[in-house]
């Protein structure tokens, strides 16, 4: 697996002690969506899944999460059938 790149573990400082979704879109992170809770990290993320995964297959786009304990692991998607 490759390296956590600079801007994810940057990016992942600012939002300390919750769960989140974050993403190197284009080379560019973003914290896509937070939760305090893990039960609702799953669900908000099911939904994200749903809605908005769909419109991102094509682009350049890695995906991350983010730990309470700070510690950041790669995701990858089954791709979507259509």
């Amino acid at each position: 697996m490759a390296d956590i790149p600079k801007g994810i573990e940057k990016i992942a400082a600012t939002v300390p002690k919750q769960y989140a979704l974050l993403l190197l879109l284009d080379g560019f992170p973003y914290v896509e969506l937070t939760a305090r809770k893990h039960a609702d990290f799953l669900t908000d993320l099911n939904a994200w899944k749903r809605k908005t995964y769909p419109s991102l297959v094509r682009s350049q786009v890695r995906y991350f999460t983010l730990a309470p304990n700070g510690e950041i692991k790669e995701l990858t998607f089954t791709p979507v059938r259509q």
